[in-house]
């Protein structure tokens, strides 16, 4: 599920993004670059929409962006632009280089803003943990896991998840353990500390952000459930590879190995 901020006080640009989302998403709508730049920081967001109008009113706009997407590379971008903006600004946005920068136009705002979000989703950690796990499961799992990686930031139980996913907690978990994947109240704990993983990429946030993003009671609770799981602390999984070493352990704690394919595509 996207959790978005949408920068912006227009409201056809909302609207745009309700109806362009093709899965149910979380929205924030803020009209200041502090605000956003407060969101990404202390919530599990996924996703960013800016409105190229309020862009002018950020001190130098260019280097304001280029820093978040530097900071929280996880975090993909949608750029609305308006006619009038400035082109200057939208040609130097260009040349830095923002990989996670998709850019659509006013006069073309439902169908451009659904196709940016359509590309972003297929970024988050969400699509890139069901791509790795589709090999190994039916579709009818590879649904319940994505439904895992949804419900860890939602609050969702283990009778959450099952219940979602269309059966009993103890059938889903024995449908789970006859392919080698763990029990489901396991899954959702792999599926907090895979949202972790990828976030950990991101050095604008800590340890004790993410916590609270994964509603842990506390920065002790959150490391001490990443050691019992992985044998690491937050630093190491950083500096091992974030997401893809997190993903790579849960696969061969399954008794599986990350296919040569979908490791490069997490990489």
């Amino acid at each position: 599920m996207p959790f978005l901020t949408v920068l912006t006080r227009d409201h056809d640009v909302l609207d745009a993004v309700e109806v362009g989302s093709r899965e149910p998403l979380r929205m924030a709508r803020v009209s200041t670059w502090e605000r956003l730049s407060e969101k990404v920081k202390e919530r599990p967001i996924t996703g960013l929409v800016l409105d190229s109008q309020l862009l002018p009113e950020v001190p130098d706009p260019v280097d304001a962006v280029r820093d978040l997407t530097d900071r929280f590379p996880s975090v993909w971008s949608v750029l609305v632009t308006r006619p009038g903006a400035d082109p200057r600004m939208l040609l130097e946005l260009g040349r830095a280089g923002l990989q996670s920068l998709i850019a659509t136009h006013l006069d073309d705002l439902f169908q451009g803003v659904a196709d940016g979000l359509r590309r972003g989703v297929r970024r988050g950690t969400d699509s890139l943990v069901t791509q790795a796990v589709s090999p190994y499961l039916p579709p009818e799992l590879v649904r319940a896991v994505h439904l895992a990686m949804v419900g860890s930031v939602m609050g969702w139980g283990a009778d959450d998840l099952a219940a979602h996913a269309g059966y009993s907690r103890a059938h889903l978990s024995v449908l789970f353990r006859e392919r080698g994947f763990p029990s489901t109240g396991h899954l959702l704990a792999w599926a907090r500390l895979l949202h972790a993983g990828r976030w950990l990429e991101d050095y604008g946030r800590t340890a004790e952000s993410i916590s609270r993003q994964l509603d842990y009671s506390s920065g002790a609770a959150f490391r001490r459930l990443l050691r019992n799981y992985t044998g690491l602390t937050p630093t190491q999984v950083r500096r091992g590879g974030g997401l893809r070493l997190v993903l790579d352990m849960f696969l061969h704690d399954c008794g599986q190995h990350l296919p040569q394919s979908v490791e490069r595509e997490v990489a």
